[in-house]
C-alpha cells in the first residue's frame, strides 16, 4: 500500500493536470514598520524643501513618536537628510534609488553643462543643497582648454555664500527672512558673485524651481573671466529651465 501510494503521488494521482499539488504557504500580513517608514519617506519626497516631525505626522497621520523613530533610522541611513532646524529632507540614497528606474536629473543637464563648458570656457555645475553646504552632484569642463577651475563631483561649498546658495535660495517660495540678494534673484532669475568662494572667479547662477514647485537646485557657471560668465548668463538660465521641465515633466 505505502508503495502504491508512493506511486500513485511520482505519477500524479489526484492532479488533473498530472502534477503532485503542492502545500500552499500562509500568506504573510505586511510589515507595519516598513509600511509606515515608507509613509514618512513618501511624505518627504513629495517636499524637496523638508518637513517637520510634526508636519510629516500631520500628513502620514503617524503618531510623532513613531515618526522620530523612523525619520531617525531613515537618516541614518542615509535616505533621508536632517537640517539644523530639525526638519527632514530627502537624503542621497533616496535620490540614487529613484534614479535607478528612470534618467536622473544628472545625466539629463550632463549635456547641458558640457555645451556651456566648451562654449564659453569654464566650469559649468549642478549644485543640490545638503542641511550644512551645497553639493556638486554633475560637472563638466571645457574639452579643449588647459586652464579652468575645477570642481569634481561631490565638491562642497558654504551656505553663507556665493551665487549657488542664493539661486537655490532664489527658487523657493519667499521668507521673512531672504536677503536683498535673493530678492533680487528671485526677481531676475540669475544671480552672480564674484570672489565669494574662490578669489578671483566670478560666476552667475540660475535655480531650477520657481517658489519652489521642483527639486532645490541651480545650475552654476564660474571662470576666472568675467566676459565669459557674462556671456553665459542666457544659457546658464535656459539650461536651469530645461532641467525644470524636465523634473515636472517627470513628476
Amino acid at each position: 500500500m505505502r508503495a502504491e501510494a508512493a506511486n500513485d503521488v511520482e505519477n500524479g494521482a489526484g492532479d488533473d493536470d498530472g502534477r503532485a499539488e503542492k502545500p500552499k504557504r500562509p500568506s504573510q500580513p505586511p510589515s507595519q514598520t516598513l509600511v509606515r517608514g515608507l509613509a514618512v519617506l513618501r511624505a518627504v519626497a513629495h517636499q524637496p524643501r523638508g518637513l517637520t516631525v510634526a508636519e510629516i505626522a500631520a500628513r502620514t497621520g503617524l503618531h510623532r513618536t513613531v515618526v522620530h523613530r523612523l525619520a531617525g533610522t531613515l537618516a541614518s541611513e542615509g535616505f533621508l537628510a536632517r537640517t539644523a532646524d530639525g526638519a527632514y529632507l530627502p537624503g542621497g540614497e533616496l535620490h540614487t534609488l529613484a534614479g535607478a528606474s528612470r534618467p536622473t536629473l544628472a545625466e539629463f543637464v550632463q549635456p547641458l553643462l558640457q555645451q556651456l563648458a566648451d562654449r564659453y570656457g569654464g566650469t559649468a555645475i549642478l549644485f543640490f543643497p545638503e542641511p550644512d553646504c551645497v553639493v556638486a552632484v554633475a560637472t563638466a569642463v571645457p574639452q579643449d582648454s588647459d586652464y579652468h577651475l575645477a570642481y569634481r563631483k561631490g565638491s562642497r561649498q558654504p551656505l553663507d555664500r556665493g551665487a549657488a546658495p542664493c539661486a537655490i535660495r532664489a527658487g523657493r517660495a519667499p521668507a521673512a527672512d531672504d536677503t536683498d540678494a535673493v530678492r533680487e534673484a528671485r526677481r531676475r532669475g540669475w544671480v552672480t558673485s564674484h570672489g565669494a568662494v574662490e578669489p578671483g572667479a566670478h560666476a552667475v547662477a540660475a535655480p531650477l524651481a520657481q517658489d519652489g514647485d521642483v527639486l532645490d537646485a541651480c545650475v552654476m557657471f564660474v571662470s576666472h573671466r568675467q566676459d565669459r560668465v557674462d556671456e553665459s548668463t542666457p544659457e546658464v538660465v535656459s539650461a536651469a529651465r530645461a532641467a525644470r521641465a524636465f523634473l515636472l515633466g517627470s513628476q
